[in-house]
């Protein structure tokens, strides 16, 4: 394979690696926004600890919010997928939430290993990337010598 060759085949090389790259980051990100969620419903659920049945404000989304009654702080409905949800008593969705919270963050992990791999196999490619584009610059300025040379000849 010539040198030319190898210059193209790690440009696609470290574009692939490059893409791969983004989209670990934005699962990371994903990732990042669901941990906030659990953790600030984890805190929610936990202040319920200290609330007594009484009124409050029900958020319906986009800023709106509706006046409604607590009745039962002890009593959670947690969502457990495809749209189902069962009723927990606090404890035991708290250990729900830090079960999710773990995995999530088990996840990230994974992510930021994954991503430092391919942090290192893009340096290690771009460092070869530069090598070749010497060899390449070196190899024109040579042709170029040499046509002048059988020009003034």
């Amino acid at each position: 394979m010539s040198k030319k060759e190898d210059l193209q085949k790690k440009l696609i090389e470290f574009q692939i690696l490059d893409a791969n790259l983004k989209m670990l980051q934005e699962r990371a990100g994903i990732i990042n926004q669901k941990l906030e969620e659990l953790q600030k419903t984890r805190a929610a659920i936990e202040e319920l600890k200290s609330t007594k049945p009484n009124k409050t404000l029900v958020p319906l989304g986009s800023g709106n919010f509706i006046y409604g009654s607590i009745e039962n702080c002890e009593d959670i409905i947690v969502g457990i997928g495809s749209g189902i949800a069962i009723k927990k008593k606090r404890e035991k969705a708290l250990e729900i939430l830090d079960m999710r919270i773990k995995n999530f963050e088990k996840d990230m992990e994974q992510i930021l290993k994954q991503s430092s791999v391919f942090v290192i196999q893009l340096e290690k490619v771009q460092q070869e990337i530069e090598n070749l584009q010497k060899w390449f610059n070196v190899w024109i300025l040579e042709k170029e010598i040499k046509r002048r040379n059988r020009k003034n000849i």
